[in-house]
């Protein structure tokens, strides 16, 4: 899909049948890639969209990251191997993409009943480029601002260009319904992040899967200004499920049985919220995985 004169939207196959990654392309002296997919998405989407536009892969210079999760980074290692491009992601993330096995390390550290089993993992890779909230990346051609916007993962980031107009976000909006928002990281942080893409002047927003409300990955305009009030919208109700939930409930409760009492979100999502609300001093984790509401 054509975004605009210069940037191009890909969908990369994942998971389900009509059900995909975001990769965008952006074609000017030299090619950006901002995100990659899973580890076949670059020979199966990405190269093929990139030959249709008359492009060799042989141009591409960079591979941005919106964050370092697998369905965004799996791609990233096959991709620098095979045009020996430079990779960027934010500073947060560089630990993630060279030890693909930290985020599950961390995850059950933090909630040591929900993640017994997952894997997480992909190719790991040494980035090239590690950016910081406000940086300007020159990519011969291209220059784009990093907008650090943690929330769904500490390294998250919209790669922006800001002569388009074009805010590319990954999963770091993520609207509501069909079990979201997802966050591994920070509730709080999330819900600020969606204040500052609001104070944004964004024209299209590209986000990492069709979520709701729009079920469609590129939003342009007002659709753009709406699905992240629904993402700041739906992160508060659930905070404030959560804690209704748990004070409802005569005893101390896990994750999953206030995920069963809430109905929405996921539980790893309902961990990220319980631990917001402990550090503000209104919940307790009292066991391994038993939570109270603060005496």
């Amino acid at each position: 899909m054509k975004i605009t004169d210069s940037i191009y939207f890909v969908e990369c196959p994942w998971a389900r049948p009509g059900y995909f990654v975001s990769s965008c392309i952006i074609v000017r002296r030299s090619i950006v890639v901002v995100d990659a997919g899973v580890e076949d998405s670059p020979k199966n989407a990405i190269y093929p969209y990139i030959s249709s536009l008359g492009r060799e892969i042989s141009k591409i210079s960079h591979l941005l990251l919106t964050h370092a999760h697998f369905d965004h980074c799996g791609g990233a290692a096959p991709m620098k191997d095979e045009t020996k491009c430079s990779i960027g992601v934010h500073e947060l993330g560089g630990p993630f993409l060279r030890d693909p096995g930290l985020l599950i390390k961390q995850l059950n550290s933090r909630f040591p009943t929900l993640f017994s089993g997952r894997d997480f993992s992909f190719k790991p890779v040494s980035p090239d480029i590690l950016f910081r909230d406000g940086d300007l990346i020159d990519a011969d051609g291209s220059h784009l601002r990093i907008l650090h916007v943690p929330g769904h993962s500490p390294c998250s980031s919209c790669i922006v260009d800001e002569e388009e107009g074009v805010y590319i976000c990954g999963d770091s909006a993520q609207g509501r319904g069909e079990n979201r928002p997802l966050l591994f990281h920070s509730s709080s942080e999330y819900a600020e992040s969606m204040r500052r893409l609001l104070s944004e002047p964004i024209k299209v927003l590209v986000i990492g899967h069709p979520f709701p409300p729009f079920s469609k990955a590129v939003l342009r305009g007002e659709e753009a200004k709406e699905h992240i009030r629904q993402s700041l919208r739906a992160i508060e109700e659930l905070t404030r499920l959560v804690l209704e939930a748990l004070k409802s409930l005569a005893k101390p409760a896990s994750i999953k049985q206030i995920h069963e009492r809430v109905g929405v979100s996921q539980p790893v999502t309902i961990g990220c919220v319980l631990e917001e609300l402990e550090a503000e001093g209104k919940v307790e984790r009292v066991d391994v995985d038993l939570w109270a509401p603060s005496t």
